[in-house]
């Protein structure tokens, strides 16, 4: 039997049962919909591959984000490491969605929902992701090596190799994750970023967090310590 088409809005109640698809409210509004989508993404796939994300600008969906995991642990992770973070100046709002994401069904090989009907719930991850797994990979070696050419301790990070897409913004929000978090300075003709903490063992601590984190499929951060 044919299940009815449920409209994104309509996929969430307050006491929502454990789902791989999480909602999110309360987003800014006012930032840029793709560096929000980026943000969005970068924050919530460190819980666990996200299979999809719905963002629109609609007057019904604005503010609104549905982040699809593969799995149910993903979800209640991310959901309860990341409820009421402060992103672009807002809490973030979670909570699981009512309904089982459709890209399942497609998994699953159901096809009962007309293209038509589920159109706005077809993956939609930020274009930057797209244009950067075009691009070629960075050097293994590199990428795997978490203690490259590596300053000395101290409470400045250095970031190295940045694509051309991320801004000062974006990293601020990764970073500020870390207690201690103090300034960032992006050097974006140089693909570099400084990042400073108020202390030597805050520093570390985000280092050891960051260091070859994804922030795109193809591309992992390249932190170390700054020299002084």
């Amino acid at each position: 039997m044919n299940q009815p088409y449920l409209h994104p809005a309509n996929q969430i109640i307050q006491d929502s049962a454990p789902k791989e698809t999480l909602y999110v409210t309360g987003l800014n509004d006012k930032i840029k919909l793709e560096d929000l989508k980026f943000i969005l993404y970068i924050l919530f796939s460190q819980f666990g591959e996200v299979l999809q994300m719905v963002m629109k600008k609609t007057q019904k969906l604005r503010g609104q984000a549905f982040i699809v995991f593969q799995n149910i642990t993903y979800a209640t992770n991310a959901k309860a490491a990341l409820s009421g973070m402060i992103v672009y100046d807002k809490p973030l709002i979670i909570e699981f969605a009512y309904k089982k994401s459709v890209i399942f069904d497609r998994i699953e090989g159901k096809f009962y929902y007309k293209q038509k009907q589920h159109k706005e719930l077809q993956p939609t991850l930020p274009n930057e992701l797209i244009k950067e797994k075009k691009q070629k990979k960075f050097d293994e070696k590199i990428q795997n090596s978490s203690n490259f050419n590596q300053g000395e301790i101290n409470n400045v990070l250095l970031i190295e190799s940045l694509p051309p897409f991320v801004t000062e913004i974006m990293l601020s929000e990764l970073f500020r994750q870390y207690p201690g978090y103090s300034l960032i300075k992006l050097i974006p003709a140089r693909g570099l970023a400084f990042v400073e903490y108020q202390n030597d063992d805050q520093a570390t601590v985000a280092l050891k967090g960051l260091s070859n984190f994804k922030i795109t499929p193809e591309c992992q951060l390249k932190v170390k310590y700054a020299k002084k």
